[in-house]
């Protein structure tokens, strides 16, 4: 039977589903977050014939589905913080079909709540209790009020007419005698008395209950209790698109193109749901303490996401890295947590390391860049360890650390994680693990199996000398002095600066240079932010050159005692001024040093014959046996 829209159901249909658990929550969904005033507004929507958009349903009758995802009943006693998870329901074995609520949750646990539920949230002014306790956090029942509608100041919601709200057993046994009948527990209309048909709601249900309560004479009760009836019990208010394809890539797809309420879920939101549902424990505080670690952590402070954590977990354990169900089943769920532990060591071990190369969040803004580094140091050994668990040991593995960051340097450079990042993690991921007997970061053979490709990594001159153009702030600035400079003292952090500082470029500045005086074309090439903000006027200096240098000129601070180095460490012969009216002469000479170092640093188009190739297209992964 094809996906279509079937035939709306009532209200009671949709309890009675519920109840029997023919209508179940998928993984993929989260957790209830409406609020206690949108659930009344909904239910004063239905009382008011006002639509509430189509449900999207799931038909599940695949067994491999029912046993490899996991499937939740509906939230009836929501607790804030402290019952806010749904039940897990085992769906294997012999479980019936059933439909999962693709679309329409949240709408369809706030009618259940209303009608067989209870909502507690915290009473104002009272502190947080450790546990679940009714007394901060008492139960609430939706009530109707049947004496009369909205009026007044009371209609905070401009648009509702008919009175909803909760109630703790506490306020409702409080209010006065005749107050009491006037409210009206909206669960309670399921057990009113059954009629044959709808022209007999009024006359043998409705009336009746009224009259024991001395509504009988209030027509507003009369029609309110008479709508609320038939709404739950008659009326088919539940439309829904059922779709039946046993293909959870697909269903999931169709449900990000139609979602259209709230803030619209990606691909990775649902699929962390899933893995977050196939996790023993709880997957989302453990993911989420890795992330704040290493946002936060003073020795990394790198941003990432529970999406990136995901993908960099599923190439540490051989796993296809793209986003698709399957990838996030039980078994493979199972082996990330029981390596969970390394994984988290890992993945910090490898932020360390690279703000130890001098890299920060700025100049790594690509960050699947940084997933096969991590698989290298995850997979390769170093006596008879991980190789993460040495790596940051300064006092060996220069040449690991080395290639490492020249391979990083210039994939940042090339943008080659740009577009369709996933092809390339994948070709990363066969070469690191095809060479990983050779003990070494294989660099020389990444660059030879990228030639060619749309992710070449070799440069030719034009693009070396646009790189010296790159001014300071650009996030590739960092990876282009990298390459100029590989040699830096590892013990030390190097910051990015001015030679000759970026104040004496100001106006005022300028204005004091007699040598400028009525020179227009020397002046404008001086106030040319590209001459003095870009590369030949940068370099990487430690914290102990910054604070010794600050605004002095150049000349004046490598006369000095505090800088630290020499005139041929800034690629200068040592008959080049350092002089301030000779700048021009200074970017000039240092422009042409600065391509001819980067030249040497890096592979040149012209030094390996390029293959016929475009990585573009997916390839299917190796075997992913772990």
């Amino acid at each position: 039977m094809p996906s279509s829209f079937e035939k709306a159901i009532t209200i009671l249909q949709a309890i009675r589903n519920i109840d029997n658990r023919t209508f179940l929550l998928p993984a993929l969904q989260r957790n209830f977050v409406w609020t206690p005033q949108q659930i009344c507004i909904l239910f004063d929507s239905l009382m008011r014939e006002y639509p509430i958009n189509t449900f999207m349903l799931w038909d599940v009758n695949d067994q491999s589905i029912k046993d490899k995802y996991r499937f939740y009943s509906f939230l009836s006693h929501y607790c804030q913080r402290f019952n806010e998870a749904n039940d897990y329901v085992p769906t294997h074995g012999d479980f019936h079909d059933f439909k999962a609520v693709i679309d329409g949750q949240q709408r369809l646990t706030s009618i259940y709540i209303g009608l067989k539920g209870t909502y507690a949230y915290k009473q104002p002014r009272v502190w947080w209790p450790a546990t679940q306790n009714d007394t901060v956090l008492p139960p609430r029942r939706l009530y109707l009020n049947l004496a009369r509608g909205m009026q007044g100041d009371e209609d905070e919601d401009k648009f509702a007419m008919y009175n909803f709200r909760f109630l703790t057993d506490k306020q409702f046994q409080n209010l006065n005698l005749k107050a009491h009948g006037e409210w009206f527990e909206v669960g309670k209309v399921l057990s009113l008395p059954e009629v044959k048909t709808v022209d007999q709601i009024t006359f043998k249900v409705v009336l009746p209950y009224l009259k024991a309560i001395q509504l009988h004479e209030n027509e507003f009760a009369c029609a309110a209790l008479t709508r609320l009836y038939h709404l739950i019990r008659y009326e088919p208010v539940i439309n829904f698109y059922n779709e039946t394809s046993q293909d959870i890539d697909h269903v999931l797809d169709v449900f990000i193109r139609t979602n259209s309420g709230g803030t619209p879920l990606a691909f990775s939101d649902l699929l962390m749901s899933i893995a977050i549902a196939n996790w023993e424990g709880d997957a989302r505080r453990d993911i989420d303490s890795l992330v704040t670690d290493v946002r936060q952590g003073s020795d990394m402070k790198f941003s990432i996401g529970r999406d990136w954590v995901l993908k960099a977990c599923l190439m540490l354990t051989d796993a296809d890295v793209r986003f698709r169900v399957k990838n996030f089943d039980v078994a493979r769920v199972g082996i990330i947590q029981k390596q969970w532990p390394a994984i988290k060591e890992c993945l910090t071990t490898t932020f360390k390391l690279l703000r130890l190369m001098g890299f920060n969040d700025e100049s790594i803004r690509a960050k699947n860049a940084i997933i096969p580094i991590a698989y290298y140091l995850y997979r390769q050994v170093h006596e008879n360890k991980p190789l993460y668990a040495s790596i940051t040991n300064l006092k060996w593995l220069r040449d690991e650390r080395a290639a490492i960051a020249r391979w990083l340097n210039m994939v940042l450079l090339k943008s080659s994680f740009s577009g369709q990042a996933d092809a390339v993690l994948t070709r990363m991921y066969r070469l690191l693990k095809r060479h990983l007997d050779i003990r070494r970061f294989p660099l020389d053979k990444i660059i030879e199996a990228f030639v060619g490709t749309n992710r070449d990594l070799r440069f030719d001159e034009a693009y070396l000398r646009g790189l010296l153009d790159i001014e300071h702030g650009d996030p590739r600035c960092r990876p282009v002095l990298n390459l100029l400079y590989p040699d830096v003292n590892e013990n030390l952090q190097f910051d990015i600066d001015h030679l000759h500082p970026s104040s004496a470029f100001t106006k005022k500045a300028l204005n004091a240079c007699p040598f400028l005086a009525g020179q227009t074309e020397l002046r404008k090439y001086y106030e040319n932010r590209s001459n003095w903000n870009s590369m030949a006027n940068l370099h990487l200096l430690s914290a102990s050159q910054n604070r010794s240098k600050q605004d002095k000129s150049l000349s004046d601070w490598m006369a000095g005692p505090d800088a630290g180095f020499k005139k041929d460490q800034l690629l200068l012969d040592p008959n080049d001024s350092l002089d301030f009216k000779d700048f021009m002469q200074f970017c000039d000479r240092r422009r042409e040093a600065l391509f001819q170092r980067l030249r040497s640093n890096v592979v040149m188009t012209e030094e390996l014959t390029p293959a016929p190739e475009v990585l573009d297209e997916m390839d299917e992964p190796e075997s992913t046996e772990a």
